[in-house]
């Protein structure tokens, strides 16, 4: 979906990128019995994420986690704030990203 709106809306493919990563990741959290909550449910998912997956994907997921006042601020404040360098970066490693993801939860998956 984020490839076909990013020729549409560099704010929204990128809030929909972002959003792939963050499902995944709460995907991951649920298959190991925790789930975040609260006002900082973003932040906290990201940094169980740090911790679940190790040094291996601690840059990874630590681009994501930069990326959220980003996110935020395109979705409720700035209007045009996303380039399309930061959007294509980010669609790019959130594929990345719920590809390791879907693998790791292969087992779960019907």
């Amino acid at each position: 979906m984020a490839g076909f709106v990013i020729t549409q809306d560099w704010d929204w493919a990128f809030s929909i990128s972002y959003n792939a990563a963050l499902q995944a990741s709460r995907a991951y959290m649920y298959s190991k019995g925790y789930r975040a909550c609260g006002q900082e449910a973003h932040k906290n998912t990201f940094e169980f994420m740090k911790i679940a997956l190790g040094k291996e994907y601690e840059g990874l997921i630590g681009f994501f986690d930069r990326m959220r006042p980003k996110r935020n601020r395109a979705i409720y404040d700035t209007v045009g704030l996303i380039t399309e360098t930061e959007v294509k970066e980010l669609l790019e490693k959130s594929e990345e990203f719920v590809a390791i993801i879907k693998d790791k939860l292969k087992k779960y998956i019907l």
